[in-house]
């Protein structure tokens, strides 16, 4: 596997080197950011998710999700928005421990409750060791999944779901017991069709 230092080029490269597509917005949206966190140990390659809280008033309890959330006042930008929320999440401060690789394209979750929400997805990349220290109130775990894992032949099934009148595909990876799907599942897909090659051994 090449070096890190070329990883991490070759995927700030591809990110940056597309035009991120936005979405268009029609009536009143609610703008979110999410943060892929990948970060390497022993020339292996990792990723982060969480799995949110079993809580009736949350339209995505129980799922398996990035560290992510709604804009608030106070943020400068999208991506302040993504690296506020994976600090108050995770306690992982990007900023001091990490580097900003990219943006991919804007995403619309495809549940009724959900579809107004603009979710805008960022990519970085932690340069030192960090100590994880997860917000109970918003995080029931945190789970580090290698990259070489979801690109094993059979982690990945695609299914078709219709949503008003439109026939949207579901993205569903199976890692140790978890499930990941939705809009979770849909970003996963794009970053790993964009920079997947990159971590082939």
């Amino acid at each position: 596997m090449p070096s890190n230092s070329t990883i991490l080029r070759d995927i700030e490269r591809i990110i940056k080197g597309r035009k991120s597509l936005k979405v268009r917005e029609k009536g009143t949206f609610v703008h979110a950011s999410v943060m892929i966190v990948l970060r390497e140990e022993n020339g292996e390659y990792f990723i982060l998710l969480i799995r949110r809280p079993e809580n009736t008033s949350d339209i995505f309890s129980g799922h398996m999700a990035f560290p992510g959330g709604k804009m608030k006042e106070g943020d400068r930008d999208k991506l302040d928005t993504a690296i506020r929320e994976t600090f108050e999440e995770t306690g992982i401060d990007i900023r001091e421990k990490g580097v900003i690789l990219g943006e991919l394209d804007d995403f619309n979750p495809v549940n009724p409750e959900a579809k107004h929400y603009v979710v805008s997805p960022f990519v970085a990349f932690l340069t030192d060791r960090v100590e994880i220290r997860e917000n109970k109130k918003e995080v029931a775990e945190v789970v580090w999944i290698p990259l070489s894992f979801l690109k094993e032949p059979g982690t990945l099934s695609i299914r078709t779901v219709e949503r008003d009148g439109r026939r949207i595909k579901d993205y569903v990876f199976k890692y140790r017991g978890y499930t990941i799907w939705g809009i979770t599942g849909r970003i996963l897909f794009q970053f790993l069709s964009l920079v997947g090659h990159l971590f082939n051994k």
